[in-house]
This record gives structure tokens, C-alpha cells and sequence, in this order.
């Protein structure tokens, strides 16, 4: 599969995962619907490898890092950013979570020793400073007085356990078993963390048996978790973690685009030359060729 059908793929879904999520919100807790989607997501992929004859032995190295990959890129990340949520108005928890892409860049270097190149660092410096221009207006309302920063701190906590998780993903251990069952195993892990932090919230286990909560249910875990992630995780394998991470740049402009249509939103002329910006970072990472992945340093050993 070409690398830019991935890259386009993960942006649309995910970018659309946004408006899906609202029809989450309301009578099943949020713990529990993120329990709900996961272990869905968990039992159709399995079920999916079973019928194909996809197998792999996993020793405990393997299991470590399918549980590290769960826990923090299908886990911690999700309540963090639910909980941000709670405090920052949509875009500024868009404005944080784009900041991966320079996570990604950083996590890499510390725990894989890969080089930085400076055209993936530039573009996702001139992504993140479009994405803060398209969403300037809210910006401006940022307050360090009021619970804005508690939201703040939510979701850069979230950002960092997400490239975390990317981390143990890129590595020689999680690289060396085939994508799809190690997607597995790690949704598997993430499921039983999420039935666990549900279960400790005291919420009510029960299900919202409506068309608009359980249509949403199944797109985000059949689309926003299974294709999406697993089109995420062969990314990081084939381009790298740093230049898959500018995903989180670019999908907060699908959310806008459904926005316009449905919500109202009106682009600024600010907003419009923060969309160029994103344009110009999101070129600068396609003409790094498929070829051009950036690996470790020879003499690292990343596990």
C-alpha cells in the first residue's frame, strides 16, 4: 500500500472521529464508552486474524511491548484527552494534540536514538503554527487564572503518553511481529486497562442502546481503531514515528471541514493562512520520498 493512501486515510477517519465522538457523550460514561470501543475493536481484529490464519508467537518481550502500546496509545491518552475535554474548548485540545508531531521528533531521539531531520522538524513546527493561526480566536481566550489550565495540562499529558506509546511501537521488538496480530495483542492489553479504570470509577456499567450512540460505537471502533490504528502503526514502521506523527496536524482540519458544514464555522483570513501553513508542512513531509525513512543510529539498540 503506497505510504500516502495510509497518511490520507488515518487523517479523514481520524479527523472524523471528532464528530462521532459527541454522540458518545450523554447517557453511558465516558470510561465505559471508551471500554465499550475498545473491546470491540479488540475481538473483531482478533476475530479478523483467526479467520485469516494470521498468527504470531509472542514471548515476553513481545507482550511488554503490545502492553506499553495499549496502555498509553489506546489507554491513558483517551481518559487524559476525555478529561481535557472537560476544561479547553475544541481547538485548543487540537492545538495541544498537534504538538505530537514534535513529541514524536523528540521521544525518538531520546529512546530510539533516531537523528532528527530538520525538514520533518520544520514541517511540524510550521504545521503546529498553522493549526494555532486556524484556531487564533480561542487562543486569545486562553486564561491562566481558570481551569483552562488544568485542561492544559490534561492534554499535554495526553500528548506524551500517545508518543510514548508510538515509541514502543517504532522499536525493534514491536517492528519484528506482524502488524496485524501485534494490533491485536495490543488492543487486547488496552481493553482489559480501560474494563479495569471503568470499572474503578464507580460509573454505572450500561449501554445507550440508541441508533446515534451505537452507529458511533461501531464506526469508531471498526474505522477510528482497527483500520485507522492499524494503518497508524504500519505508518511508524514504514516512514518512521516522526513523520507519521504529523497526522495530528493535519486531521483537526477534516473536524473543521464537518464543522463548516454542519456547525457554522466561519474561516477567518487568519484561519486561511494558517491552512496554507499546514499546506506547505504537509508538503514539505511528502517530498521526503517512501525511501527516505529515517532509522536509528547504527550503534543504537532500541528494544
Amino acid at each position: 500500500m503506497p505510504v500516502i493512501i495510509a497518511f490520507v486515510a488515518c487523517v479523514l477517519i481520524w479527523g472524523s472521529t471528532w464528530y462521532a465522538i459527541e454522540f458518545q457523550l450523554g447517557v453511558v460514561a465516558k470510561e465505559w464508552s471508551v471500554a465499550y470501543r475498545f473491546a470491540l475493536a479488540a475481538v473483531l481484529l482478533q476475530a479478523w486474524c483467526m479467520l485469516r490464519g494470521m498468527k504470531a508467537t509472542f514471548g515476553a518481550r513481545g507482550h511488554i511491548a503490545a502492553a506499553g502500546t495499549g496502555v498509553f496509545l489506546f489507554g491513558i491518552n483517551y481518559l487524559l484527552v476525555y478529561a481535557g475535554t472537560e476544561h479547553l474548548t475544541s481547538g485548543l485540545v487540537a492545538i495541544a494534540f498537534s504538538t505530537l508531531s514534535l513529541m514524536n521528533i523528540l521521544s525518538a531521539r531520546i529512546f530510539l536514538r533516531t537523528p532528527i531531520h530538520l525538514p520533518v522538524l520544520g514541517a511540524a513546527v510550521i504545521g503546529v503554527s498553522g493549526l494555532a493561526m486556524v484556531f487564533g480566536h480561542e487562543i486569545s481566550q486562553f486564561s491562566w487564572a481558570d481551569e483552562t489550565m488544568v485542561g492544559l495540562a490534561f492534554c499535554m499529558a495526553a500528548t506524551v503518553t500517545t508518543s510514548l506509546g508510538n515509541t514502543i511501537a517504532a522499536s525493534g521488538t514491536a517492528k519484528a511481529f506482524p502488524i496485524l496480530p501485534y494490533t491485536a495483542l495490543a488492543l487486547f492489553y488496552s481493553s482489559g486497562f480501560n474494563i479495569l479504570v471503568a470499572l474503578a470509577s464507580g460509573e454505572p456499567m450500561i449501554f445507550d442502546t440508541g441508533l446515534g450512540y451505537s452507529a458511533s460505537l461501531l464506526y469508531l471502533s471498526v474505522f477510528g481503531t482497527v483500520i485507522a490504528f492499524t494503518l497508524y502503526l504500519w505508518l511508524i514502521a514504514e516512514i518512521g514515528v516522526a513523520r507519521a506523527g504529523y497526522i495530528s496536524v493535519v486531521m483537526p482540519l477534516v473536524a473543521l471541514t464537518i464543522s463548516t458544514i454542519y456547525e457554522g464555522f466561519v474561516w477567518s483570513s487568519a484561519a486561511l493562512v494558517g491552512l496554507t501553513l499546514i499546506i506547505i508542512g504537509n508538503a514539505m513531509i511528502i517530498r521526503l520520498k517512501d525511501g527516505d525513512k529515517i532509522e536509528p543510529e547504527a550503534n543504537s539498540q532500541p528494544s
